[in-house]
């Protein structure tokens, strides 16, 4: 059962779809709910939150009633309904749901069905969107073990699921676990475009760790050959305190992103801007993304874009209330990540400056 598709549909063939079932006489005959399922795949494809959980919640109960509970398309239409959730930024309904249905999946159809990798990933994103990441690396840590003892380590969804763990070791500054990852990695690539991706994330972890100069010219080595690495190069940058060149790559990639992804790019774009000068973007980014309710609001990404505005705030003259602002973010940090975290230290490093 597939969940999505790297690409959006067109508009047209979901107006057809819904055109075709406005018509029909039983909407809850078998042919007609498998269409009613794949407009439900249609609208998660096309990113239409809303519209998409609407449609989920209303095929739920007709799918059980045929299909049964445990049915593979009553179990994939629960999980993209979670999916919804969690991509408007409501985790906490998320994550209940896809925790039971992972389990069901994998009591009823297998551990090594692909429905049952893509539920348990996103039940990994929603911990992550609910800034429980210690509860997001078990869940990928799991699906890594099983992947590689059953697929192989070589195999793409071990290799992609190493990469997620890549992603959460990083947010927790677990440096050491991410370098052996790293070196797996790189003696698994079978293409030079794979080793230039892992040289690429080796270099941004560099830069991470504190040591961010000699980065930059292996890493716009590396950007020359291969302008994909343009968001790497950005990362390098900005921890070097080259905002304004930083901004400018950043633009590039935004103008291809899309999803939560472009969120992501657009935050870090945001906090670019008001390290180079150019608050009117920097609050604009700010507040695009925080318009999109794509994370809660204790999360380190809100939390971020709350000291960007504030930032921002303070170099406009408005000190009193940029310092009330950070105060907070730097509590909101400290609650998720402790007084220690780099970006718990960053935001308490703002605050003084106000």
């Amino acid at each position: 059962m597939r969940f999505l598709r790297p690409k959006p549909e067109p508009a047209d063939e979901v107006a057809a779809l819904r055109a075709a079932l406005a018509k029909a006489r039983n909407p809850n005959s078998v042919p007609n709910l498998r269409r009613r399922f794949l407009l439900g795949q249609l609208l998660v494809k096309n990113e239409d939150w809303s519209a998409a959980e609407r449609h989920y919640a209303d095929l739920v109960p007709a799918l059980t009633e045929t299909f049964g509970p445990r049915g593979p398309e009553t179990l994939a239409a629960w999980a993209n309904l979670a999916h919804c959730q969690t991509s408007q930024g409501r985790p906490a309904e998320a994550i209940p749901l896809l925790e039971r249905t992972a389990e069901l999946f994998e009591e009823t159809w297998g551990a090594r069905q692909p429905a049952t990798f893509k539920t348990q990933l996103f039940l990994a994103e929603a911990y992550g969107v609910a800034a429980q990441y210690e509860d997001a690396l078990a869940v990928v840590d799991a699906h890594v073990d099983y992947c590689a003892a059953e697929l192989g380590p070589a195999h793409s969804l071990t290799k992609a699921g190493r990469r997620r763990k890549i992603t959460m070791l990083r947010t927790l500054t677990r440096y050491e676990a991410v370098g052996q990852l790293l070196a797996d990695e790189d003696s698994l690539c079978a293409t030079d475009e794979q080793r230039d991706a892992i040289r690429g994330l080796r270099l941004v972890v560099q830069a991470e760790t504190g040591d961010p100069e000699p980065a930059i010219a292996p890493m716009r080595e590396l950007f020359g050959k291969r302008p994909e690495l343009a968001e790497s190069l950005a990362a390098v940058l900005l921890k070097a305190g080259q905002a304004s060149e930083a901004a400018v790559l950043l633009r590039q990639v935004l103008a291809e992103a899309r999803g939560r992804g472009a969120l992501v790019v657009r935050s870090t774009l945001a906090r670019a801007c008001v390290e180079s000068g150019e608050l009117d973007e920097a609050e604009h980014c700010a507040r695009t993304v925080l318009a999109a309710g794509a994370w809660p609001a204790g999360h380190p990404i809100v939390l971020g874009l709350r000291a960007t505005l504030a930032r921002a705030a303070a170099r406009r003259g408005d000190r009193v209330s940029a310092a009330a602002e950070l105060e907070s973010v730097v509590a909101g940090l400290a609650a998720v990540f402790g007084d220690t975290h780099p970006l718990t230290v960053q935001a308490a490093g703002w605050l003084e400056e106000c």
